[in-house]
């Protein structure tokens, strides 16, 4: 390929990554939680969205819907479904917009523990535009039930896995992809949860999923979880893509990210709005100064934070993949984005 090319290419990669008629926002209604997973790095802090804050997710949606083409509303919390009236009253809104203007496809999507996802609820949701899921699942029923447990202390696995197969039996227009949590602990414990995947869901081709080792996120438990090396990771890995799509071809079920995986928080035209009205880029660190970038104004302003914003985005630049996959890997320090933007004053 020419340098011409090569520019060229860049170029067409770099203008779909910015494009001003996408807009992502991902949305958390609510900070609490119904779980008190192990390995959780979130503190609970925040409770329900306020009403001014809803107010405000509106009104940036007035504004910003007659230039897009593609809307998603992606939902993340805490849990959700704990604060379920928000998620429906802000998607029937989304899905006004799109009735009003032709040209704007409007999607819905969430993060979910799966627990409050009766099919009544996924109904309604759907209604709304809500369709495509992610939910955890940490291995059979008596190895999920130590890791993903309620915040009573109560096991988890069988109401979830009722509700996977109320919605497997029903026709409604979703697509589920099952996320499947392992550590060296559980990594020998997976194929009884293996086998009830391949006759329950591989047959349903609204169903996929995908292998995700438990790292280290910032939890207060994070001393007492076993973690793999990034090596033993990527072979663990590959043992159970094999037990359950078997070894001679990629199953179109597998939700696994490619290496070319783009971060949504890579992504100028996504931003992350709080329970409190806070703006940010990434779900993770939540308790990082850095990945406060903003507030949401009542009337849909968005008031950044100066400087704040472009090292999530550094990565549209260079196009480099690591970047891109993950900007919180080698982010500026919070000096270090004072200072750039100090000498950018001064150049001014």
């Amino acid at each position: 390929m020419t340098t011409i090319e090569t520019v060229k290419q860049a170029n067409l990669v770099r203008a779909g990554l910015i494009s001003d008629k996408a807009f992502e926002l991902i949305i958390l209604p609510t900070e609490q939680c119904n779980f008190r997973c192990i390995y959780c790095y979130e503190d609970f802090s925040i409770g329900r969205m306020k009403p001014e804050v809803i107010s405000g997710i509106k009104a940036l949606l007035d504004k910003r819907s007659s230039k897009l083409n593609f809307l998603n509303l992606s939902w993340f919390g805490g849990e959700p479904l704990v604060a379920k009236d928000i998620v429906l009253e802000i998607s029937e809104y989304a899905t006004s917009l799109a009735a009003k203007n032709s040209h704007l496809h409007y999607s819905g999507s969430m993060t979910t523990n799966g627990y409050l996802l009766d099919i009544n609820t996924a109904s309604a949701l759907a209604n709304v535009g809500v369709t495509h899921y992610q939910i955890s699942l940490d291995g059979p029923k008596e190895i999920h039930d130590q890791s993903r447990i309620r915040a009573d202390g109560k096991s988890t696995f069988e109401r979830i896995w009722n509700n996977l197969l109320a919605i497997r039996d029903s026709s409604l227009p979703v697509s589920i992809l099952l996320r499947l949590h392992f550590n060296p602990d559980t990594f020998n414990f997976f194929d009884p949860l293996l086998e009830d995947i391949k006759r329950e869901f591989l047959p349903d081709s609204r169903f996929s999923m995908f292998f995700k080792s438990i790292e280290h996120l910032g939890g207060p438990n994070d001393s007492s979880i076993k973690i793999f090396s990034e090596a033993e990771k990527e072979a663990a890995n590959k043992i159970l893509q094999s037990k359950l799509f078997g070894d001679d071809l990629k199953s179109p079920q597998d939700g696994s990210p490619t290496a070319e995986y783009v971060c949504y928080a890579a992504r100028p035209n996504s931003l992350v709005i709080r329970a409190n009205g806070k703006v940010n880029k990434c779900t993770v660190a939540l308790t990082d100064e850095r990945n406060d970038v903003g507030t949401l104004q009542p009337d849909g302003q968005l008031k950044l934070i100066p400087g704040r914003f472009a090292p999530w985005v550094r990565g549209i630049e260079t196009l480099d993949f690591e970047t891109l996959g993950c900007p919180l890997v080698s982010l500026p320090s919070s000096d270090e984005i004072s200072a750039n933007l100090s000498r950018k004053s001064v150049a001014v």
